[in-house]
């Protein structure tokens, strides 16, 4: 229970004191955050790589250390990593495929029409 003494610090009513955000911040907030999630994505199997050969190579200090749990937990994550990072790679150089495919149709269409204007 609050007393009088700290309503009156508080003020009247807290919540009406805060500042509301305006549409233009929070799309602003929204255009940073996609930006951000961009740069990470493009990074993304870098990052993924890194975490699997870390784990590996705890893994190896947990063999040698004697410390066959996190040896087997860290071999497991690693094994992890370098599963998705395959699936990664599969999956980007499948989409990359279906995409160029897409751009030579419409290369395609487009110097057929340019040929029939001439």
């Amino acid at each position: 229970m609050t007393n009088k003494a700290d309503m009156e610090k508080i003020g009247p009513n807290p919540i009406l004191s805060i500042p509301s955000i305006s549409d233009s911040t929070k799309i602003e907030g929204l255009i940073y955050l996609l930006e951000f999630t961009i740069k990470i994505g493009r990074y993304f199997p870098i990052i993924i790589l890194s975490m699997a050969s870390l784990n590996l190579l705890m893994a190896a200090n947990d063999f040698l250390s004697n410390s066959i749990n996190f040896a087997i937990l860290n071999s497991m994550f690693a094994i992890g990593g370098f599963v998705s990072l395959v699936q990664l790679h599969q999956s980007r150089k499948a989409h990359s495929f279906e995409y160029h495919s897409n751009y030579n149709k419409i290369d395609k269409l487009t110097s057929e029409g340019i040929r029939r204007l001439k």
